[in-house]
């Protein structure tokens, strides 16, 4: 399958004429819903609206990549604008982007495999230096669809969990005490931390959702003030007490289009990687969206 199957000129905009990369998304978003090819407009509207830092991507310069999983789309669909000069965005953790090429892509959780193909595709032809030349130059809808590039680009073979996957995961034990967990999730810049036992095994998962639910809790449903919530007499005082104990692990040989649509259907963010038992890497959306495109 070539990626010009997936492109059509009711879906691109030339010129895109944004000055901001959310009025940018807004038309192409726009566009998709014009085109009357999205299932419920009204149900994929809302998932874009609710703006999750993990739903923009920066391609080095090159691109901006907008991606949304919602059952409103029906299909897999993309649609591409060119800008006549640079759109800025400063991403979290990052540095200001800077990028003339905006892809939007959405999908239905069921297709997020190919969401991973399609997506890795357009980065790899977008890391050319004469493709993005010719994406930059093209004047028409009808021109940039007609590139031989896209024609000429099959889609690429899988990738597994091993070529993705975070080797040498941070971790925290079970009984390491609650406040110390969180300081390193914040400390790291991490949303979860894989829980394990003394011989390397995963025996849960702590995230800043059960950190939140526990100080509500505590200070909310219980009326103590901050200083008191986290004291000897305050409830949960351990990871252990808090971590969630059904964990979906993954193995490294698995394919990652496979993994990421049960990842999709799941409404999983993260997986620990699991070898025999033992931990040996970690998987998260934004890994997989962040290394298909080179970042």
């Amino acid at each position: 399958m070539k990626l010009r199957e997936f492109l059509a000129p009711e879906r691109v905009i030339i010129p895109l004429e944004s000055r901001t990369l959310d009025e940018a998304g807004a038309q192409l978003l726009a566009r998709l819903l014009d085109a009357r090819e999205v299932l419920d407009a009204y149900k994929l509207r809302r998932r874009a609206g609710e703006g999750r830092p993990e739903d923009v991507v920066a391609m080095s310069g090159r691109a901006f990549l907008l991606h949304y999983r919602s059952d409103g789309a029906g299909q897999l669909l993309v649609a591409i604008g060119v800008a006549p000069r640079p759109i800025c965005q400063q991403l979290p953790g990052e540095n200001e982007q800077c990028a003339r090429v905006v892809l939007l892509v959405v999908t239905p959780p069921r297709q997020a495999a190919r969401y991973l193909q399609i997506v890795a595709g357009f980065a790899r032809l977008l890391r050319e230096r004469e493709v993005l030349e010719a994406v930059h130059a093209a004047r028409s809808s009808e021109e940039l669809v007609a590139l031989d590039a896209f024609a000429s680009y099959h889609l690429p073979e899988q990738l597994t969990v091993r070529d993705v996957m975070t080797d040498h995961p941070r971790t925290v034990l079970a009984e390491t005490p609650l406040k110390e967990a969180a300081r390193d999730m914040v400390r790291a810049g991490l949303g979860a931390l894989p829980v394990i036992d003394e011989q390397q095994r995963v025996v849960g998962m702590v995230s800043e959702r059960e950190v939140i639910r526990h100080l509500l809790a505590t200070q909310v449903f219980s009326g103590v003030d901050a200083r008191s919530a986290l004291s000897p007499l305050s409830a949960p005082r351990t990871v252990r007490d808090v971590m969630s104990r059904q964990v979906m692990c993954v193995a490294p040989e698995q394919p990652i289009a496979e993994v990421a649509s049960l990842m999709s259907n799941k409404d999983v963010d993260r997986v620990p990687v699991v070898r025999e038992g033992q931990l040996v890497g970690f998987l998260t959306r934004g890994d997989i969206v962040r290394k298909l495109i080179g970042n």
